[in-house]
């Protein structure tokens, strides 16, 4: 690993749980010595991307906040699904949101929430497994054969738990059915509580940069219904996609 991505990977550090880090646990997570711990962590200080904390540890700094403000302002996909989410909330009983991809991870970038009686742990900016959930395989069934390869290759026991296949074979026409019926579904694999509908957000290549997804308590997803509200988000995934 090089530097630059070892000094990007102390953001990895980030979550939940933890939102300060030592110059001691990032050497630990980063298998580099504590000077080099130090300099990477003074490179994103200086950048405005970490700052020091008064206890003597690193937090994340205000340049983040700045950064999620230019996007909300200025990402046409943001801006574009808030208009159609906001249209097709008066036509789809439920709660809606955009999802994006990196890694092996899923995001929510926004939402439409009006019931605010359904509790997700799916919120704004937290990255969710790529292998679970409607959102995850809407955009599994559009990667090319090489990702899905290397995925099955250091993931085979997740995507068999997940009930995505045993083996390539398997996984491949899993997702393949998906990619045809245009739309995935998910009970219960996020939130115990809730299912979900997704459809991808493709670009003109036909590549997943997201997927518009509609999140219902599961005891009131009704399977009948199912193919006419996954209609109504392809169209709008597809315009989202414009």
């Amino acid at each position: 690993m090089d530097s630059l991505s070892r000094m990007i990977g102390i953001f990895d550090l980030f979550d939940g749980d933890r939102t300060v880090v030592t110059v001691e646990e990032v050497a630990a997570a980063l298998d580099c010595s504590i000077p080099t711990a130090y300099r990477y962590l003074k490179t994103l200080s200086t950048a405005g991307l970490i700052a020091p904390d008064i206890q003597g540890g690193f937090g994340l700094g205000a340049r983040i906040m700045q950064l999620d403000r230019q996007i909300r302002l200025n990402d046409p996909l943001l801006h574009r699904a808030g208009a159609v989410m906001s249209r097709l909330i008066r036509e789809i009983r439920g709660n809606l949101m955009v999802c994006a991809s990196y890694g092996k991870n899923v995001v929510c970038i926004a939402q439409a929430w009006p019931d605010q009686t359904v509790m997700t742990s799916y919120d704004r900016g937290r990255p969710m497994p790529l292998l679970r959930g409607a959102a995850g395989k809407a955009i599994l069934a559009h990667l090319p054969d090489h990702r899905l390869r290397s995925l099955m290759l250091a993931h085979a026991a997740e995507i068999a738990a997940a009930g995505l296949g045993r083996d390539w074979t398997e996984f491949r026409k899993t997702l393949k059915a998906i990619r045809k019926q245009g739309y995935s579904v998910s009970v219960g694999e996020v939130d115990e509580r809730n299912a979900g509908i997704a459809a991808p957000i493709l670009s003109p290549e036909k590549r997943a940069i997201g997927c518009l997804v509609l999140v219902v308590p599961r005891t009131e997803l009704d399977e009948a219904n199912i193919p006419e509200i996954a209609s109504k988000l392809i169209a709008g995934a597809r315009e989202i996609s414009g």
